[in-house]
C-alpha cells in the first residue's frame, strides 16, 4: 500500500510518481501521519484498500480563529464514505464494498485570506484489517 499528500488537480501519470516519490510508505494496516494545512487549501492523501476491510481513524486538527476546516473521506467513484464539516477532533469507521482507492481530504477555509492566519496542525491516525477491531488503542504518532 502507498499513501501519498497531492494537491487537488495531480491525476494521472504524473501524480502515480509523484505518489510514489513525494511520500511512499509501505504500509500493512497502520498509517499516522501529522502534516500542517495552510489557510485556504486542501490537502488529500489517497490509499488502496482491499475489499470488505474495516477502516478506522481518529484526526485532530488544531484550531484557528475565523479558519473552519472540513473533512471528507471518498472512494474512487466520489461516494462519501465519511464527511464532517468544521471538523476539529473526531473519529470515523467504514467498510469497503470493493478493491478501492479512498482518498481522505482536508479543506481549510477563511474569510481572512493566506497572510494573517497560521497554519493547522492536522493529526490522522487510520487503521484497517486486523489493526482497526481495537479502536480504543488509537494513538497518534507526531513527526
Amino acid at each position: 500500500h502507498y499513501i501519498a499528500v497531492l494537491p487537488p488537480g495531480q491525476r494521472g501519470p504524473m501524480a502515480r510518481f509523484a505518489a510514489l516519490l513525494l511520500l511512499p510508505v509501505l504500509i500493512e494496516s497502520v498509517v499516522s501521519i501529522s502534516f500542517f494545512l495552510p489557510v485556504n487549501s486542501r490537502k488529500c492523501l489517497r490509499e488502496e484498500i482491499h475489499k470488505d476491510v474495516l477502516v478506522t481513524g481518529e484526526y485532530e486538527i488544531g484550531e484557528q480563529t475565523n479558519t473552519k476546516t472540513n473533512l471528507k473521506i471518498t472512494d474512487s467513484s466520489s461516494h462519501t464514505l465519511y464527511s464532517k464539516e468544521d471538523a476539529t477532533k473526531g473519529k470515523f469507521a467504514f467498510t469497503t464494498e470493493d478493491y478501492d482507492m479512498f482518498e481522505v481530504c482536508f479543506e481549510s477555509k477563511s474569510p481572512m485570506g493566506t497572510g494573517r492566519v497560521p497554519d493547522q496542525l492536522v493529526n490522522l491516525d487510520m487503521k484497517h484489517g486486523v489493526e482497526a477491531k481495537n479502536y480504543e488503542e488509537v494513538n497518534f504518532l507526531l513527526f
